[in-house]
């Protein structure tokens, strides 16, 4: 059962602050975001310089909250991956529009394996080879 007043986080990390265009977009979609922030690595960080920027902000978000890494096995990824020893956080990578929307729609309770499964589901069905059907033959 849903609890309205207990909001999970989201936090993105990803290259460059792409991360944050993304969120101001999406409120075209679903309205005002909440909970929602992002830390972007950037060329002049080091990878530990990024990681402590990272548990500083961790540190401060609800157990089991939620982690969006733009890509699997990069820096982003990794010091999501580190810090998850260490702090009870869930983590996905790939991030994209509707992995972001399907992750706020769960956000009004603690994130479990199962619905970071059904957000990841969500993401991969909506990645599809969209072309007009070629004409039936016998219908020209």
């Amino acid at each position: 059962m849903a609890n309205d007043s207990y909001q999970s986080e989201i936090l993105l990390l990803t290259h460059g602050g792409w991360g944050e265009t993304l969120i101001d977009k999406l409120t075209m979609i679903i309205g005002q975001i909440k909970g929602v922030s992002e830390i972007a690595l950037n060329p002049s960080d080091t990878p530990e310089d990024f990681l402590q920027k990272v548990e500083q902000k961790i540190k401060k978000m609800p157990a089991n909250s939620l982690i969006i890494t733009d890509i699997a096995g990069g820096t982003t990824s990794n010091a999501a991956l580190k810090l998850s020893q260490k702090y009870k956080i869930h983590i996905l990578s790939g991030l994209s529009a509707i992995m972001l929307i399907e992750a706020i729609i769960r956000q009004n309770r603690p994130f479990t394996d199962e619905s970071i499964k059904e957000i990841n589901e969500a993401a991969i069905m909506n990645c599809q080879h969209l072309k007009v059907p070629a004409p039936d033959p016998d219908q020209v």
